[in-house]
């Protein structure tokens, strides 16, 4: 039997946890969100990787969220069929973090007492869950078909520790060993309460227990009719694509049919300041085809002045198959770029006309 490894998590994420782990911040099930979010991730990523390439393990498996809670062992285990980690990606996703957003952050709440205030301005992404949760395991297998399953798991405390694991398929299992005062997150119905208040959109399906229809709607909101959305869906939206827990200043709802067919929601966020633990480390749009992402942050979309600006670009026009290279040679992405950036600048110049006090938050 192997002996599993022990790590010890990095000095600034020790102090996040011990926040976090004592937090009594109110937003309690962001974690569920924020784990969602990355399996969905994960999905676009395989799906991408499934266009060029068919080496990989597993590739013509479902792509699904599956949520399985059990009420008695009071866990709660989130699934998913995508592109998962090796034993290295596994250390370096879940075991460090960007040095100066968690030295903001403890410095945030060193010095301001409320807890919310700080987590919500921040977000803490994969570390939600020690907010919820004693423990966490995650077992996870890479696509690559010579990779083996591994497992980490940590108490939340300074350390981790990473071991062989068993899993057949491709992707990764999320097991939370929640806190008592937690136990109603295995309820069925609270989970899927919280499905469809933050992750509706998810273009996934998410199946939650034994259930054969998906509880979230799929539904592409970019693609909707403006007068078929409430405000609240489409801050709901930009909270799922961003992480972040404020309202956008600004969103920007667009399609053409000529000279190319396209969708496009785009948000203004609410400071130009990232957030700090969201999985979203670059600037730029992501970009669909046809639905499917094939680009996380395409930056060929808006000039660098532009480069806060979030959201999600669809073009009915683009092959599924294109690669950065020729994407930055295509004469579609330059007839996007020149209708997305002058649809931006004008609604910039309607704000500092109309709500000066919004942009000069910008």
């Amino acid at each position: 039997m192997t002996t599993p490894q022990t790590y010890t998590f990095q000095a600034e994420i020790q102090q996040l946890l011990h926040i976090l782990v004592h937090s009594l911040y109110t937003e309690r099930d962001i974690f569920l969100r924020e784990l969602v979010s990355n399996a969905s991730d994960a999905l676009h990523r395989i799906q991408f990787e499934l266009l060029t390439n068919q080496t990989v393990l597993d590739p013509d498996s479902e792509l699904y969220i599956e949520i399985q809670a059990d009420e008695a062992a009071r866990t709660l285990t989130i699934s998913d069929t995508g592109i998962g980690m090796t034993r290295d990606e596994l250390v370096n996703n879940l075991g460090v973090i960007a040095k100066s957003g968690a030295k903001a952050f403890i410095e945030a709440m060193q010095q301001q007492e409320a807890a919310q205030n700080v987590i919500g301005q921040f977000g803490v992404g994969f570390y939600s869950v020690f907010m919820a949760a004693d423990k966490v395991r995650v077992v996870s297998r890479s696509h690559l078909t010579d990779e083996q399953a591994w497992v980490w798991e940590s108490d939340g405390s300074s350390q981790f520790t990473i071991e062989p694991g068993e899993r057949e398929a491709r992707g990764t299992d999320i097991t939370l060993y929640l806190k008592e005062e937690m136990a109603d997150l295995t309820s069925p119905w609270k989970l899927k309460e919280i499905i469809r208040k933050h992750s509706d959109y998810i273009s996934f399906p998410i199946y939650i227990g034994e259930d054969e229809q998906p509880t979230n709607k799929q539904t592409a909101l970019w693609r909707q009719s403006v007068s078929e959305i409430t405000d609240e869906q489409y801050d709901d939206f930009y909270k799922m694509l961003t992480l972040d827990f404020e309202a956008p200043l600004k969103r920007i709802h667009m399609r053409a049919d000529v000279p190319l067919q396209f969708y496009a929601l785009l948000y203004v966020p609410g400071s130009r300041e990232p957030n700090m633990f969201s999985p979203r480390k670059e600037a730029g749009l992501k970009l669909y085809a046809r639905k499917v992402l094939i680009q996380e942050y395409s930056k060929d979309l808006l000039p660098d002045y532009l480069n806060f600006i979030q959201g999600v670009v669809d073009s009915e026009d683009l092959p599924l198959n294109v690669s950065r290279e020729t994407v930055q040679a295509n004469k579609l992405m330059a007839t996007l770029r020149k209708t997305i950036t002058t649809k931006v600048i004008n609604e910039l110049k309607r704000m500092a006309k109309n709500h000066k006090d919004d942009y000069l938050k910008l």
